[in-house]
């Protein structure tokens, strides 16, 4: 009896702790999309409205991603805990069994031992210390069915959160928008430069290709990356909220290997400039899609591609942060959103395909963006 009971508490005891964090984390996550929700309110009134809904934006992805985790590491506690109640039904059942009998019994027969009177002492001792753990027990017991209980309403809240969340969401996404096209000048009619752009856009096999023909056409001097920029390795912030799903040089779904890495993120996340510099091109580019190449500096060139609609056009100057476009996909529902991604293609997930290239010469991202 004694073994099953040190069993039963050590069980108890483990998913106890393992839920704290947890719902810490789900209350946290709750509390930054309600503060980004309050700070939408307030965008109307900003000086740069596009820079703060481009902020309130990140904000609500933060903790839409966060409440993700959080939810999922709940779940699976409260799942824990059920599956650890059902495999110990038996011992349970017989624990509280014996209690109820203990109780039941009178304290000279609890004493009595075959052994004589020495064992009839022992055991006295031993039940006196045994019965207020079965006690203990059968109160953890109903704390634990109470803790699954308060999970349960825990979840239903945050499902409920979280959808309005999404929706509040897609409403930053269409003011940012809407905020853009307001304050972009109407575009006058195509320089020779641009029109140069275009031809070498149709003249170009391959992303690779073009890119070189960029380069060479650039009217800056190409030279090497100067100690002040080279500081910045491993420190730009990822362009969008989202998570490595293909490394560098790494085969695509066809068996092409590509000198690049694919960030994996919820469909129409917000892609944002990691640091300031001259938008070289933007628009589309073969089976690419539309593109955005930025120029932080006369040395390097980025390249993003995947993008749904992009917000930049080919000259503009953008600072760290700007927003440059979002990514393609529809708005995904609860369930597509809490799904787990595990790969490029998963449902109301979408990717961006990176590239990082200095004189022409593909280089890892791992070594410029902050990875994980």
């Amino acid at each position: 009896m004694r073994k099953v009971l040190l069993l039963v508490l050590a069980l108890l005891a483990g998913p106890a702790l393992a839920q704290q964090d947890p719902v810490i984390a789900l209350r946290a996550a709750s509390e930054q999309i309600e503060s980004a929700t309050a700070a939408l309110a307030q965008t109307e009134a900003s000086d740069d409205r596009v820079a703060a809904l481009s902020d309130t934006i990140v904000s609500l992805e933060n903790g839409l991603a966060s409440m993700r985790l959080a939810l999922r590491a709940s779940v699976a506690v409260a799942e824990e805990k059920r599956e650890a109640l059902g495999r110990n039904h038996a011992e349970l059942g017989h624990l509280l069994a014996t209690l109820g009998k203990l109780e039941n019994t009178p304290t000279q027969l609890l004493v009595l031992h075959p052994d004589g009177a020495l064992a009839s002492v022992r055991a006295g001792i031993v039940l006196a210390a045994l019965t207020p753990e079965l006690r203990g027990t059968a109160q953890n017991l109903r704390q634990e069915l109470d803790a699954i209980n308060a999970l349960n309403v825990l979840h239903a809240d945050a499902l409920a959160n979280l959808k309005t969340a999404l929706q509040t969401l897609q409403q930053a996404r269409g003011e940012l928008t809407e905020a853009i096209r307001e304050e972009r000048t109407p575009p006058a009619n195509p320089t020779d430069s641009v029109r140069n752009l275009e031809q070498l856009v149709r003249a170009s096999d391959d992303l690779n290709d073009f890119a070189l023909q960029l380069v060479a056409r650039l009217p800056q001097e190409r030279q090497p990356l100067d100690s002040t920029f080279d500081s910045l390795r491993g420190q730009l912030p990822l362009p969008v909220n989202g998570t490595l799903a293909r490394g560098y040089n790494m085969a695509n779904g066809a068996g092409v290997r590509q000198p690049g890495i694919v960030l994996s993120a919820p469909s129409l996340s917000l892609v944002r400039a990691p640091q300031s510099g001259v938008v070289r091109f933007a628009g589309d580019f073969m089976e690419y899609g539309q593109v955005v190449i930025l120029e932080p500096a006369p040395q390097q060139l980025q390249i993003y591609a995947g993008f749904g609609q992009v917000y930049v056009s080919t000259a503009d100057v953008l600072e760290s942060g700007a927003a440059m476009g979002l990514l393609g996909g529809e708005m995904p529902d609860s369930a597509e959103f809490l799904a787990e991604s595990t790969g490029e293609n998963d449902k109301g997930t979408e990717s961006l395909y990176i590239e990082i290239r200095e004189n022409g010469i593909p280089v890892n991202p791992h070594t410029w963006f902050a990875v994980n």
